[in-house]
């Protein structure tokens, strides 16, 4: 499963700053730091999330689900699992997991591979969301959502935004038609230049 969607959608879509290392990718605005309170930017930033994900994965029911996160061992991270099990998010016995040394970081990063049903899907948001604006319960670690068929993957990195990639030229131009409003106007240029100007 690791080396499937590393094959598909880049390892780099897997990282950091997944706008910045890939070409054809929108990054969405989710949440604003005038919006008056930290829950009126974590229920905005739910909204727009929820709407871009029911749109992308409006047929789909299940879906790949990464989680990424530093660490020499899963029980330096413990209280995080505590918060995902805590959102109710199961992940399974059978999930796929990769620990590997980042030199540029100097420190091991570890990859969560599963699968999950499209219902799980909101109890993900919340707790990555949430994670900046100390909303509860959440988790600070990296999020990635996908599906292969579809070719589409989105990482929401935290309340203020969410990056989407993937081959699925269609969805993807679809998304910047349809909420071309909330895309991040710092980088709206650079998505011009992919998708045509609006």
């Amino acid at each position: 499963m690791i080396d499937q969607a590393f094959q598909a959608f880049g390892k780099n879509s897997f990282q950091h700053a997944v706008f910045y290392s890939n070409e054809n990718c929108l990054r969405f605005e989710l949440s604003q730091g005038d919006e008056g309170s930290y829950v009126n930017m974590f229920t905005t930033a739910l909204n727009k999330g929820t709407k871009i994900f029911e749109t992308v994965f409006e047929s789909t029911e299940e879906l790949s689900v990464c989680l990424a996160f530093p660490g020499n061992s899963y029980l330096s991270n413990f209280s995080v699992f505590k918060e995902l099990k805590k959102l109710q998010i199961e992940i399974p016995r059978n999930a796929h997991t990769l620990k590997e040394w980042v030199e540029e970081d100097k420190h091991y990063r570890n990859y969560i591979f599963f699968k999950t049903n499209k219902s799980q899907l909101q109890k993900l948001l919340f707790g990555k969301l949430g994670a900046e604006l100390g909303i509860k319960p959440s988790f600070w670690f990296d999020l990635y959502i996908y599906n292969i068929d579809l070719m589409v993957l989105l990482h929401p990195y935290d309340d203020r935004g969410m990056d989407v990639v993937g081959a699925n030229k269609f969805m993807l131009k679809r998304l910047y038609k349809q909420f071309n409003n909330w895309l991040l106007k710092y980088d709206i240029e650079i998505m011009r230049q992919w998708f045509g100007v609006i």
